[in-house]
């Protein structure tokens, strides 16, 4: 059973489950209140996304103990609860806890982005609700354009464009690892990427510093709108999932750390 969260309370896994123990946690639930990550690179500070859960259990930012710590001194956890919505998400059948790139990335030069993730032992699979851990998303247009999403109990990574008649098009559909891997572990993510409507543009991922999936060509709707990163946990089309069980869809906690930008791999990429 997952624990209750709190300012009070130390969240931990061991041996893969969460469990709580009484430690104190330094913890935050609005942008304004939460400390700088120890290195974002060239993002800077994050902001929370518009349309995220305003709950006290929501977002926290956690200094240890250090299994959940990637590097460094703090990480971002991410708690969303059942009815856990903000804004058009309540009426639109999501629910999202999602910090964001508050200045994005103009397309046409190449850029390098990291991000680590370590979900709960106990992280459930959700289909058919859908569940995101990172996307890319070209902005003011709205275009998800990249991310990773977890589909057939595994983590997958996307790559797609929008049309202007309103279609998407996938151009990298790549599954990587089994969800009950990845639980209770860290995962490192890189993306190499010139963000390109045109034949100059190239994407590139990789899992625990080996890459699994690339794309040479277009891989972006449009060269004037700048591309932004969100992560934490991202779930659309809720109702699915109650109308398949019957019951709320279960509660998913993640920690993410090393959420950085920069111009070359070196800049980015922990020590392995």
């Amino acid at each position: 059973m997952l624990p209750a969260t709190g300012s009070s309370v130390m969240v931990y896994f061991v041996r893969g489950i969460l469990v709580s123990v009484g430690l104190a946690i330094c913890a935050a639930d609005a942008a304004a209140q939460s400390p700088p990550p120890d290195d974002a690179g060239t993002y800077g500070r994050f902001a929370d996304h518009p349309r995220s859960a305003r709950t006290p259990h929501g977002f926290k930012t956690i200094s240890g103990p250090p299994a959940l710590i990637r590097e460094g001194r703090r990480a971002m956890m991410f708690d969303v609860r059942p009815g856990d919505c903000g804004r058009e998400d309540c009426r639109e059948d999501r629910e999202r806890v999602e910090r964001q790139d508050r200045r994005g990335t103009r397309p046409g030069n190449s850029h390098w982005y990291a991000w680590s993730v370590r979900l709960a032992g106990d992280f459930p699979y959700i289909r058919p609700t859908n569940t995101t851990l990172g996307q890319f998303k070209q902005e003011p247009q709205g275009c998800e354009v990249a991310g990773v999403g977890i589909e057939n109990n595994r983590l997958f990574f996307y790559n797609k464009l929008c049309t202007a008649s309103g279609e998407t098009v996938y151009m990298i559909d790549q599954p990587f690892m089994a969800l009950p891997a990845a639980r209770g572990r860290w995962v490192d993510f890189l993306v190499h990427s010139n963000w390109s409507s045109g034949a100059d543009g190239f994407l590139d991922f990789y899992v625990n510093g080996r890459r699994v999936a690339s794309h040479r060509g277009r891989v972006s709707y449009n060269m004037r709108d700048r591309v932004d990163f969100r992560f934490g946990v991202y779930r659309s089309f809720v109702s699915r999932y109650m109308s398949a069980t019957g019951g709320p869809v279960p509660r998913q906690v993640a920690i993410y750390d090393n959420v950085r930008r920069g111009p070359t791999r070196a800049s980015v990429e922990l020590a392995r």
